[in-house]
């Protein structure tokens, strides 16, 4: 088959939405993590390039994450918008089918999924791992010498800081509050002004206090002068090797684990993780299929109820994927026959969708369901007028 003018127009059509679509979701699920890092790091007194580090680490997971949505979404809207403007009707009249019209869709997803294997057999691994490895350090850095203000820091050896006022450089501090516990004992500070001192070459970081009143040894002591250290972490606790887990695996190791190659015990979890990632990859090609139907079932309808019904089917069978490889990890269930069984049912019953949606007009059982969709939503909205009616007559 050639691959023509129109099929062009048409992925054209659908790549710009998809790459908007991409695009918001990572950055999307990124903020909402990257508050949480810098919430990490400023606690734990770590450099706040670390979240830099991480967050870079999580797009390959995000964009596998997001990957199959923004495509199914794109493809709806962008027949949407060619259904609207009256081109789906020129394509049937030239003699093109819905089928027809979905074939540069279906040869995306093909390519998508061949991208999607180096992405989830090779990157995600690593970049997994990498996140982890990152966030351990965020976690056993110690100290760094400088403090945000209204966070409290642990510097380390039980030694707690606070400060209301910090100047840019984070060492300059005003109304500090400290917190020292040694050998089961705990003492609190406060001071009006304070100044942290770096240094390097000893490893070790002092704070001087100014002005202030402390709570030690059952009393309450004066100061104008009060100097407390704390030594940097030194790679005291390093991070394990790559492999802690079979998410941190790529392809080629998740087979060599399964088989006891590499000395490790086999165990089902391993050809759990590698069939449920093909199953993801492979799925691609089944959302296409369900998502083409879906643009064009309904003329000149909104599109949002599509949209809704969409993303419910493939977040549903996202959760089976899941809790059938947690059975498969367990070994009650066998990983391939389980997982590709349940690949096999989504990808026919897409394809049988596919197959008998033959254009945006034309009876279907698609069409049957989404006009039944309509007849009970419009019901629960009656019903839910006179419900409240009721409730105001009662009232």
């Amino acid at each position: 088959m050639i691959f023509t003018k129109t099929d062009r127009y048409l992925l054209g059509r659908m790549f710009p939405r998809m790459g908007v679509a991409l695009l918001v979701t990572v950055i999307i699920l990124l903020m909402e993590r990257i508050l949480r890092l810098l919430d990490l790091v400023t606690t734990q007194g770590a450099p706040l390039d670390l979240v830099i580090g991480m967050a870079l680490n999580l797009v390959p997971h995000y964009l596998g994450l997001a990957l199959p949505a923004t495509f199914c979404l794109a493809i709806l809207t962008a027949l949407a918008a060619l259904s609207r403007d009256n081109e789906i009707d020129a394509l049937e009249n030239a003699g093109w089918s819905l089928r027809r019209i979905g074939v540069p869709f279906v040869l995306t997803a093909v390519v998508l999924a061949l991208i999607s294997i180096p992405l989830f057999g090779v990157l995600q691994p690593y970049t997994r791992y990498g996140y982890r490895a990152i966030k351990h350090a965020a976690y056993n850095a110690g100290w760094s010498g400088r403090l945000e203000e209204s966070v409290f820091v642990d510097a380390g050896n039980g030694l707690l800081i606070s400060a209301g006022e910090v100047d840019p450089t984070g060492r300059v501090l005003s109304r500090v509050f400290v917190i020292q516990r040694e050998e089961g004992e705990e003492s609190v500070f406060t001071a009006e002004r304070g100044l942290i001192l770096p240094d390097q070459e000893a490893r070790v970081v002092r704070l001087l206090l100014k002005n202030g009143r402390g709570l030690a040894g059952g009393g309450w002591v004066d100061f104008e002068d009060l100097k407390l250290s704390r030594e940097f972490a030194i790679d005291r606790n390093p991070f394990r090797p790559r492999g802690g887990e079979e998410r941190e695996l790529t392809f080629g190791e998740l087979l060599d684990r399964a088989d006891g190659a590499d000395g490790f015990p086999p165990e089902p979890r391993y050809l759990a993780e590698f069939h449920g990632r093909l199953v993801r990859i492979v799925s691609l090609i089944g959302v296409a299929l369900l998502s083409v139907p879906l643009g064009v079932a309904r003329k000149r309808a909104p599109i949002w109820p599509r949209a809704v019904l969409a993303v419910a089917i493939l977040v549903g069978y996202d959760k089976i994927i899941k809790a059938v490889q947690s059975l498969a990890e367990l070994g009650h269930v066998d990983p391939a026959i389980s997982l590709w069984s349940l690949c096999a049912a989504f990808t026919l019953g897409c394809g049988w969708l596919y197959a008998t949606t033959p254009g945006q007009g034309s009876p279907s059982p698609l069409r049957v369901f989404l006009r039944w969709l309509d007849t009970l939503s419009s019901d629960l909205a009656v019903l839910g007028q006179r419900l409240g009616a009721w409730i105001g007559v009662r009232s």
